[in-house]
């Protein structure tokens, strides 16, 4: 296959597992150096390294929380002294809990919200002078079905991405006379830790509401990613791609 992103650095936060873990090996499979960020999963971020190195690709884990200004500041100061900057940002960290609104704290909200999208303000903000220099970027934020038509009980996530969608329309007007695009990525129900703990019987339902009769891979997303960052995709921004297998449509 084409090595469409040759010479160029990937960001992939929250990529020691599920669809983070998809999304870096992939950027690798196109000729992306990929930096693996990871929180508290260092386990989890090296076998994603070691499967990248594997196959011939060059990765970097990197532990820091998307949410801490001088902590992201320190990963963007590892990245360019040692690659030279990011190019390809894939903004994928984040959390999800299970709560009636009216049993939310604040500090409950506030946590949430500080991973899932003040992170994507933080790292944003970080890349673009790099970007801006170059004349070329890419940014694709991962945001949620439950961003677009609501959750149950998970008021605060489906706020949170749908805060995702927002945000990457307002960056993109921003930045397309840069040569930059961003992007969003809509997922519905992917095979990750989220799923783990849901019981035989809500899997199955799951599955008889998606169309095409399957739970999502994190390599379904993956190559949604890798298209968007790739030079085929200059003429799209702004835009929220439904990966999803067609569910919500009913």
């Amino acid at each position: 296959m084409e090595k469409e992103l040759e010479g160029k650095v990937a960001l992939v936060t929250g990529a020691s597992r599920g669809i983070g873990a998809g999304i870096a090996p992939e950027l690798a499979a196109a000729g992306a150096k990929v930096v693996v960020n990871y929180q508290a999963n260092r386990e989890g971020a090296e076998r994603v390294v070691e499967r990248i190195r594997q196959q011939g690709g060059e990765a970097y884990p990197f532990q820091a929380d998307v949410s801490q200004p001088d902590e992201v500041k320190a990963m963007f100061e590892f990245i360019s002294s040692q690659l030279g900057g990011v190019d390809i940002l894939v903004n994928n960290a984040g959390i999800h809990q299970h709560l009636p609104v009216e049993q939310l704290s604040l500090s409950d909200w506030e946590r949430l919200m500080a991973i899932n999208l003040t992170s994507l303000f933080l790292l944003t903000q970080a890349v673009l002078p790099h970007m801006k220099s170059r004349r070329w970027g890419r940014i694709v934020n991962i945001s949620s079905l439950s961003g677009v038509a609501g959750t149950h009980v998970e008021s605060h996530y489906a706020t949170s991405k749908a805060g995702v969608i927002g945000f990457t329309k307002a960056v993109a007007l921003e930045t397309a006379s840069f040569g930059i695009t961003v992007n969003a990525i809509s997922p519905g129900s992917i095979e990750t830790d989220m799923l783990a703990v849901t019981t035989e019987e809500r899997r199955q339902k799951l599955i008889s509401e998606i169309p095409v009769g399957r739970i999502g891979q994190p390599e379904d997303i993956a190559w949604g990613v890798r298209f968007l960052v790739s030079p085929r995709a200059s003429y799209i921004t702004g835009q929220t791609i439904h990966m999803n297998g067609g569910e919500g449509l009913y």
